[in-house]
């Protein structure tokens, strides 16, 4: 019977201010309520407070051991093609596997999660101890690699060292999660066997908001929201909003939208796109009471893995979407039933127009929040976590 767990997670999740982040301190916060003694082994830059991950340790009674980035030799990186995967490298110092040793031998857990696939120069000294690991991916590292980063001979280089590590780590996790059935399909291709989906964990939390009465209001309030525009494909995107979309909106319906942007380091070329009828909010402090104002979101997704937050958590709050189908990842939102697709800036724009029709938005309102009520909610993805769990127990 598993009762102890040793959660194995990259940089420490705080802040929370991405998806990624959120969906890891969520997954930590979730073992806990299910019950299980929890162990943190995490790394951790010197920009973040070490005050604040202590309090978080203390209030929930989850010891954590930090350890910092950037002691992994660069020279030694190029012996070993595995580990031209720089991430993957970084968990191959004598410091990490140190860490780790010291961590199994006080804490002696039944079971190791670990969170993202890159981990795994790790799991040797797992599998001799006889520990059962449950990997977590967050995408398909080779394919994501490459649609941010670009298909640079060198990065295609790269990718071969990614695709290598996802198949290290097929073999030797005992349980492996996609977060999205599309990814599962690819993991299943290349031989995963015990696998599951689960989405992202902080999604449970967006359901709290309730149903939402749409009103008949004018002008609408459109949102993107992308984390930060240092990652490319929420560049792309907020470059497709600015230049083409908000321009052929107002065109078909003047004064009928108000575009809203959110989200860290917006590009500095971007600026003089911005008027009265496209605003920028940064970061926004209280997102709950900034999405109460808004209408709808808009989501193109023109590349990138894994699952985008952006789409889902609107969806989760009722919000209507309209979206690229790409984004949606092989999970079962219909277009017309759940939310509205688009692919070119035409589609989005006349998307948008139907939009203004209320009764419109407040069927897919209703829509989106009975399903995704149904596959985000807390007791779904308890349920999904406890089968793998017990799945590993020796």
């Amino acid at each position: 019977m598993v009762k102890k767990i040793l959660v194995i997670t990259p940089r420490f999740p705080l802040p929370d201010a991405g998806a990624c982040e959120k969906d890891r301190l969520e997954g930590i916060k979730q073992l806990k309520r299910l019950g299980f003694d929890v162990v943190v082994l995490a790394k951790v830059f010197d920009f973040q407070s070490k005050e604040e991950i202590e309090k978080f340790s203390r209030d929930f009674k989850i010891p954590v051991k930090l350890l910092p980035y950037g002691n992994a030799p660069i020279f030694k990186r190029f012996l070993n093609p595995l580990y031209w995967d720089g991430a993957a490298y970084e968990y191959s110092t004598p410091e990490t596997k140190k860490a780790l040793v010291e961590i199994i031998d006080e804490f002696r857990p039944d079971l190791a999660w670990a969170d993202y696939t890159y981990l795994w120069p790790l799991y040797n000294i797992l599998k001799k101890r006889r520990i059962p690991i449950i990997t977590r991916s967050i995408n398909f590292e080779p394919s994501h690699f490459l649609q941010e980063e670009g298909y640079w001979p060198s990065n295609l280089i790269k990718s071969l060292a990614k695709f290598a590590g996802e198949i290290l780590v097929i073999l030797k996790s005992d349980f492996l999660f996609a977060i999205t059935p599309k990814e599962e399909k690819t993991y299943i291709k290349l031989g995963a066997k015990n696998i599951a989906v689960l989405p992202l964990r902080g999604l449970p939390d967006c359901l709290e908001s309730g149903r939402r009465d749409v009103g008949n209001k004018k002008p609408l309030n459109i949102f993107f929201a992308g984390s930060t525009y240092s990652v490319s494909h929420n560049k792309k995107a907020l470059e497709l909003v600015l230049k083409k979309i908000a321009p052929l909106a107002e065109q078909k319906s003047p004064g009928g939208f108000i575009f809203h942007i959110t989200g860290r380091k917006f590009p500095a070329d971007f600026k003089s796109f911005l008027s009265d009828l496209v605003i920028y909010h940064g970061t926004v402090n209280n997102w709950p009471a900034f999405l109460e104002d808004m209408d709808i979101a808009i989501v193109p997704s023109l590349f990138g893995a894994g699952m985008q937050q952006k789409i889902f958590e609107p969806l989760c709050r009722g919000i209507p979407v309209v979206a690229s189908k790409r984004g949606l990842a092989g999970y079962s939102f219909k277009g017309q039933e759940h939310l509205l697709l688009a692919e070119t800036p035409e589609d989005f724009a006349d998307r948008l127009l139907k939009l203004e029709n209320d009764g419109l938005r407040q069927k897919l309102s209703e829509n989106a929040y009975a399903l995704a009520s149904r596959i985000f909610s807390h007791e779904a993805l308890d349920q999904i976590i406890i089968k793998a769990i017990n799945s590993c127990a020796r």
